[in-house]
Parts: C-alpha cells; sequence; structure tokens
C-alpha cells in the first residue's frame, strides 16, 4: 500500500475498530479504570511524582499490551481480554522501552517540536516489536528505525492526529496550577464527558488501530526472521 494514500490507513483502520469493538471495548474500559488511580495520587499528595511512578510501572505495560490488542485487531483477529496484560511477561522490556522512546522524544521536543517528532516516528514501533515479537530493549529500537525508514511521514501524520485529537478534546478530570503544587479539578459538563467518551473510545483506539496497521505492512515488508516466537496468550 502507497504510505502516501493516509486515507486508505485511517478507512481500512475504521473497518477494523468496527468489527473488532466488542473485543476492544472491555480493553478500553479497563484502560481507562486503571488511569483513574494517577488523578488520585496527584490529588492525595499534591505532587506528580507518584502519579508518574504508577504511570510508568503499571499503566506503561498496559498500554504496551493494548498495542498487541491493536496489531490482532488490525491482522483481524478478536484478541482475548488478557491479551492487555501480555506485555507483564516483559515486564522490563516494556518498561524500559517506554521510558526511553518518552525521555528521547521529550528531549527532542524541548530541542524544538520537529525533532521530537522525528524522534518519535523513527521509534514509535518499538513498543510493538517489543510486545509482538518480544525484541529485546536494543532489537526494539533498532527494528523500529529500519522498518519505518520511508514511512516516517504518514507515521508523523497518524501521530499528528492522535495529539491533536488529545488535546483537543477535553478531560472531565484535570490538573491545574502549579508543577510543585497541581490541583485535581471536576468538570462534568455534558459535552465534555460526551467529548472524553468520543476520544477514548472511538477516535483514539481508531488511530491506534491505524499504526498497528502501519506496524504489520511494515514488519510483513521486512521480511526478517522472527527473533522470538510471536507472543501467545
Amino acid at each position: 500500500m502507497n504510505p502516501n494514500k493516509k486515507h486508505d490507513w485511517l478507512e481500512l483502520a475504521w473497518n477494523d475498530y468496527i468489527d473488532g469493538f466488542t473485543a476492544l471495548f472491555p480493553v478500553l474500559l479497563l484502560l481507562t479504570l486503571f488511569s483513574a488511580p494517577v488523578f488520585y495520587s496527584i490529588d492525595r499528595w499534591h505532587s506528580y511524582f507518584p502519579a508518574l511512578l504508577y504511570a510508568l510501572l503499571l499503566l506503561a505495560p498496559l498500554t504496551t499490551g493494548s498495542n498487541l490488542v491493536y496489531i490482532r485487531l488490525a491482522r483481524g483477529e478478536k484478541p482475548p481480554l488478557i491479551t492487555l496484560f501480555s506485555a507483564f511477561r516483559i515486564y522490563h522490556r516494556a518498561v524500559a522501552v517506554t521510558l526511553l522512546l518518552g525521555l528521547m522524544t521529550v528531549a527532542g521536543t524541548l530541542l524544538f517540536i520537529l525533532p521530537g517528532l522525528i524522534i518519535y516516528s523513527t521509534y514509535c514501533l518499538s513498543e510493538y516489536t517489543v510486545v509482538d515479537r518480544r525484541s529485546t530493549i536494543t532489537e526494539s529500537f533498532k527494528l523500529s528505525a529500519e522498518i519505518t525508514r520511508g514511512w516516517r511521514g504518514v507515521l508523523g501524520f497518524v501521530v499528528l492526529l492522535t495529539i491533536m485529537i488529545d488535546m483537543l478534546a477535553p478531560n472531565p478530570v484535570y490538573v491545574t496550577g502549579k508543577m510543585s503544587e497541581p490541583v485535581v479539578k471536576l468538570n462534568l459538563k455534558p459535552w465534555i464527558i460526551t467529548a472524553f467518551f468520543l476520544k477514548t473510545f472511538v477516535f483514539l483506539p481508531w488511530l491506534h488501530i491505524a499504526m498497528a496497521r502501519i506496524y504489520n505492512t511494515l514488519i510483513h515488508k521486512h521480511r526478517q526472521p522472527a527473533m522470538t516466537p510471536p507472543a501467545q496468550t
């Protein structure tokens, strides 16, 4: 498929989303529930540190596991709910890949926004290879850099869409105040609840499936023998 035809990826991903919704919805619901303690910890201790620790140690492997859900949906499968927890079998690798990818992206963004986007578009599929192919930390980043060559434009497009939707659709629970003294607030207006639901259960998973479709295409084109057998759950 032509990487320049971005609408093709989105259209096919939408079909995958519709076909796999019954398998996907419980995964999205659990991810939302597991995210709630982030705000509780900020509200309880008025500090970002406990929330960041929770996000890294628990949410990171869950998010990596959700990538395998999206990958299998894009392959026409109906993954069971337990797939969400698949990254806990490679816990240290899942956490390390997420942490390193985040640090590299932040470092690039601090220099300027574009370097951060380029870095993320180059290495974003490391979070897919580590859970799908059980690759090592180094192999995950190396393979992502190899397979994304020539495709970083379409990956960057999907990433930008994801960021825009995430930023434009507000959350009913949000954090304000100084970095040293954050405050959690609620806004339960109906339109905000609706926007949050559409973002969380429709638009973001649709774009995640688009990323998974791109990954499936690139890993197939790569024609590299599997480093280890594919993940089984």
